[in-house]
C-alpha cells in the first residue's frame, strides 16, 4: 500500500513536469516571435522613414470616416491640393489613385478643365496634376515668390495683412533662417 500512493504521486509528479516543459516551450516560441516582430517593426520604421513617408507601414491605416475634399476651380487651389494630401496621407493612398481621386471630385469648370487635360495629355502624375491645377486655377504665376512675400506691406487692417501674408508664404517654398530676419 505505500507503494500505490507513491506511484500515483510520481505520476503526477511526471505530469505536471511534463506540463511544465511544454509551457517553457511554449514561453520560449512566444519569446522568439516577439522578438521577431520587434526586428521587423524597427525595420518598416527605419524603411518609411528614409522613403517617401506616403506608405506608413509601423501602423495599420486607421479608416476614419473623412470626406474628400471637392473642388470647383472657384478658389485658390493650394487648400484643395492640401486637404488632397491629408487625406490621401492618412488613407494610405497610392500613388497611381491620387489623380483619379482627386479628378473624381472635381465639380464644374474644373472639372471639364480635367476632361480637357486627360484629351490632351491622357492621365498626368500626381506632381504634374497638381501643377496644372496651380497653373490654371492657382494666382498668376509671380517670377519670384520669395521677393513678393518680402513685399508684402500692410495697407488695410492687420487681419487683412495677416490674409494675404498667409495666402503668399505657401507659394514662397521652405524658408532659411536669413529669410526670418
Amino acid at each position: 500500500m505505500g507503494e500505490q500512493p507513491n506511484a500515483a504521486l510520481q505520476a503526477t509528479l511526471d505530469a505536471l513536469a511534463a506540463t511544465l516543459k511544454s509551457l517553457q516551450t511554449s514561453v520560449d516560441a512566444n519569446s522568439q516571435a516577439i522578438k521577431r516582430l520587434s526586428e521587423e517593426r524597427s525595420s518598416w520604421s527605419s524603411s518609411s522613414k528614409s522613403g517617401t513617408g506616403e506608405h506608413h507601414q509601423d501602423r495599420p491605416p486607421r479608416f476614419q470616416k473623412l470626406d474628400f475634399p471637392r473642388y470647383d476651380g472657384k478658389s485658390d487651389p493650394l487648400i484643395f491640393i492640401n486637404r488632397c494630401e491629408s487625406y490621401f496621407h492618412q488613407q494610405r493612398i497610392m500613388e497611381e489613385e491620387k489623380v483619379w481621386m482627386a479628378s473624381y471630385n472635381l465639380e464644374e469648370g474644373a472639372q471639364m478643365w480635367y476632361i480637357q487635360v486627360q484629351e490632351d495629355e491622357g492621365i498626368p502624375s500626381w506632381r504634374r496634376f497638381k501643377d496644372l491645377l496651380h497653373l490654371r486655377y492657382g494666382p498668376p504665376l509671380r517670377s519670384n515668390p520669395l521677393h513678393e512675400l518680402a513685399s508684402c506691406k500692410r495697407t488695410g487692417t492687420v487681419a487683412d495683412y495677416q490674409d494675404r501674408f498667409q495666402a503668399l508664404l505657401p507659394r514662397a517654398g521652405r524658408l532659411d533662417e536669413e529669410h526670418y530676419r
